[in-house]
């Protein structure tokens, strides 16, 4: 949750010590463990720190040596890799002066060499050089504004809009895009002018010319095969347990968020056993669950509370009957950088109060696990291939149960389509072709809008699909089921989402991990075959297996996500419905021609009454909050 922020000028101008400041100002709260800042002719640089793993205790941000300058929110996990790849011998190596160290030896590569959560800024004054990149699957945030002879950098959107003379002015096509259910590109902002760094990206700025590319990316020909499931099983848990270890690695409590699902449950199991064994670097480990006592179903603790008994950690159950979205608004609303609002924001502040109440500087959740391990990707073209028909018809028989359509339409999901762009043995491709498409109808259904019909103008026009992130994009030679995979993992709603979750940990005092988002992880799912990770029937297979050494039978049988969405229900047909009815009044969004304000309250009177439709509501809904917050 540390912060950064800086300007550097190459128009022969000074950085004026008063920009510096109000970008600090605008989230000092990143602060709590002091700023340092270097201001000198045209370069200014702040550093906002909070301490948590052993390193930072002993940094000294910005960095400066000779005519270099490093700013860095970061968390380093290869670091013996690194110290012995550079050569530098024995010593206390904090982060920042290895990602300097790195930056000397490999230049504008370097962040590809990097392993962790960061974001980091080099100002190379020898070269006239700003360099600046992002982590793989981007926990940290880094925004930007290329002027003229001068660029601004920061953590935060706020930060850069503080400093005298940046207009805030709305960039309007991201919010058609957000209204429209957010596909928004990683690299946009809601502000004109001001940009992001895309997870995995980097970015240069040098000889009046900016340049952005991606760094790294999974490699498609990158392959893991066993001959036995237990074999993947014990490399999965090699890979998941260094990933949990890097993330314990503080002087002071972690908490986890944990909902007794499989994710944040095997988190809990592996720091555990790390805890455990010795292997931690942590003083003390808690957890806490949603505690229901009116709505039951939503209750954690069954499942979260026998789980953290048996690996001997304190949980604490967060009262939540009360803690409904929109629970006095606005006080849990939008942050001025975006209007993306989680519909549990009260429920989330609670906990993360609750945790830094309790000491913690850090808390874990397991947000990625789904996308990385389940998902509902199956890889039944493998069955297909394989010629294990009885399975095949069993697990597509199954899936048309479970989602409550007919074969057909599940066959041409999960065989029609992939197979359309998967290559096959040509002596057999007529053969399986003709039968597929006669079962899936040949994949007739065209595509229409699932646009809000409330939405005005240009925005019913646009194209979702052209505007959805480069980041989505599969690298050629992945199968349709890996293909599936990355898009879920590196999908631009999760990547805002994680953003903002870094951004509401920081509001909060704490600091924000994921154990699924380790780049190792990434790469070690997207290298393995996808019906090891998941079944129809046997959701998660892979985790579970890998789970079985650390979580007695009757545990790991019970474990399962708990939906708190009855509270949300019953928020947005009764306890929310004067907020909601009262941000419907004399819609500003409405006002600037944005949506039909009259349809839109239309569209809620019919969600209140029953209907189901209510995640385009709720992307208006919090746009609105945010135009009446921080927009007149």
């Amino acid at each position: 949750m540390s912060g950064l922020c800086g300007v550097v000028r190459w128009d022969g101008g000074e950085v004026e010590g008063v920009w510096v400041e109000a970008m600090v100002e605008a989230s000092r709260w990143r602060g709590p463990d002091g700023v340092g800042r270097h201001v000198s002719g045209g370069v200014g640089v702040a550093y906002l720190a909070q301490h948590v793993t052993p390193e930072s205790v002993r940094e000294v941000q910005p960095l400066v040596v000779g005519d270099v300058v490093v700013v860095a929110d970061a968390r380093i996990d290869n670091r013996l890799e690194l110290i012995a790849d550079l050569g530098l011998g024995a010593g206390e190596w904090t982060d920042v002066e290895l990602i300097l160290e790195a930056y000397r030896a490999w230049g504008v590569e370097s962040a590809g060499r990097l392993v962790g959560d960061f974001a980091f800024v080099v100002w190379d004054g020898g070269r006239r050089r700003l360099y600046g990149a992002r982590d793989a699957l981007g926990m940290r945030s880094l925004v930007y504004r290329v002027e003229a002879g001068r660029i601004l950098f920061a953590t935060e959107v706020k930060q850069i809009l503080a400093v005298p003379g940046v207009p805030a002015r709305i960039f309007e096509p991201a919010v058609g895009v957000y209204l429209a259910g957010p596909y928004m590109p990683p690299e946009w902002t809601f502000y004109e002018g001001v940009m992001r760094v895309g997870p995995a990206h980097a970015l240069v700025v040098e000889g009046g010319e900016t340049r952005v590319w991606r760094y790294w990316d999974v490699d498609p020909g990158h392959r893991i095969r066993y001959r036995r499931e237990e074999e993947y099983a014990e490399h999965f848990l090699e890979v998941f347990r260094e990933a949990v270890r890097a993330r314990l690695r503080s002087v002071h409590p972690v908490g986890l968020l944990l909902s007794g699902g499989v994710d944040s449950g095997s988190v809990a199991a592996v720091a555990g056993s790390l805890l455990r064994s010795g292997e931690a670097e942590c003083p003390d480990f808690r957890a806490y669950s949603f505690a229901f006592e009116e709505l039951v179903e939503c209750d954690e603790r069954a499942v979260s509370g026998p789980l953290a008994e048996y690996w001997g950690i304190t949980v604490t159950g967060v009262a939540a009957d009360d803690l409904w979205p929109l629970k006095d608004y606005p006080e849990h609303g939008p942050d001025r950088d975006d209007p993306y609002l989680f519909v549990y924001q009260p429920l989330l502040d609670a906990c993360l109060e609750r945790a830094r109440a309790d000491g913690c500087s850090l808390v874990l959740s397991g947000d990625r696990g789904d996308l990385l391990a389940g998902e509902s990707i199956y890889d039944l073209l493998a069955l297909l291939r394989a010629g294990r028909w009885p399975t095949l018809a069993r697990e597509l028989g199954t899936l048309a149960e479970w989602q409550d359509c007919s074969l057909r339409t599940i066959a041409a999901r999960q065989l029609w389509r992939p197979l359309r762009d998967t290559a096959w043995p040509m002596d057999r491709a007529p053969r399986v072709r003709r039968l597929i498409s006669r079962l899936a109808g040949r994949d007739r259904k065209r595509g229409g809008t699932n646009l809000p019909t409330w939405l005005h103008g240009y925005w019913l026009e646009m194209d979702r699909a052209r505007i959805r992130t480069r980041s989505e994009w599969a690298p050629k030679g992945m199968n349709s089921a890996a293909r599936a995979r990355y898009r879920s993992v590196f999908s631009s709603m999760h990547m805002w989402g994680v953003g903002w979750s870094e951004r509401m940990h920081a509001l909060r005092g704490v600091g924000f991990a994921d154990a699924w988002s380790d780049r190792r992880l990434v790469e070690f799912v997207l290298a393995v075959p996808q019906r090891v990770l998941n079944t129809v029937g046997d959701e998660k297979r892979l985790v579970r297996r890998a789970m079985a050494s650390l979580i007695p039978p009757h545990l790991l049988a019970r474990l399962g996500k708990t939906d708190p969405y009855p509270l949300f229900d019953r928020a947005l047909r009764a306890r929310a419905a004067p907020t909601i009815e009262t941000l419907l009044v004399s819609s500003r969004a409405s006002s600037r021609g944005w949506l039909d304000g009259e349809s839109l309250a239309a569209h809620y009177r019919d969600v209140r009454d029953g209907g189901e439709e209510w995640h385009s509501l709720w992307w208006a809904l919090s746009t609105e909050a945010w135009l009446r917050q921080f927009h007149g």
